[in-house]
Parts: structure tokens; sequence; C-alpha cells
């Protein structure tokens, strides 16, 4: 919990969520746990500006996890990316996304 002290005090949240098969893991149910722990942390930081990543694209192969994830991004009105850093596939998209959310949210921020 001592990180989330840190994560307190950001503009804005990244979700850098795993959609390969390689984890054996589940994204959306990856999404719903990191947000449960979040908000039992404080209602505050679960609430910050936020932006879902599926990562690990180069290596993903079934579309449905990707698609799960977008449309709970979509769901809950959060911008959504797919990304690879193997490949840079999205990277400069999600350069330009964070800055542009960080911009906005600072102004927000001083109004």
């Amino acid at each position: 919990m001592q990180f989330l002290r840190h994560v307190e005090r950001t503009r804005l949240l990244a979700h850098l969520v795993d959609v390969s098969e390689a984890s054996g893991r589940e994204p959306v149910q990856d999404f719903h746990v990191i947000m449960d722990e979040l908000a039992q942390f404080s209602a505050n930081l679960a609430s910050k500006p936020m932006i879902v990543l599926a990562t690990k694209l180069d290596i993903a192969h079934d579309q449905t996890r990707i698609e799960a994830l977008r449309q709970l991004a979509e769901h809950r009105g959060l911008p959504f990316l797919a990304i690879s850093a193997v490949t840079g596939m999205g990277v400069e998209t999600l350069i330009h996304m964070m800055a542009e959310a960080v911009l906005s949210t600072g102004k927000n921020a001083e109004s």
C-alpha cells in the first residue's frame, strides 16, 4: 500500500493490461482487481483520470481478449489504446494521448 501513496500524487493513471495469452490471466479480471485495490485505498485515487492500455499486442492472438478490454474501457468512459513496446505499435499515439490528458488535467486543477 506504500506504493499507492506515491500514486496519489499523479494526475493520470495508465493501466497497462497484458492481453496476451502467455500470462494465463484474464485482462478484464486483472483490470477489475486493480480498480478494486485503488478504490479500497482511496475513492479519489479510483476516480483519477486514466487510460486503459492493452499491452503485448505483438504476441496477443485472441482478439476477443483485446475487444473485451476495449468494451470495458468504453463502458467506463475511459480512453483505450492497444500497444506493443516491442514493435512500437501505438506508442507514439500513447505519448500524445498522455500528454493531452496530463495537460487537460493540469488546466482543470488550476481552475
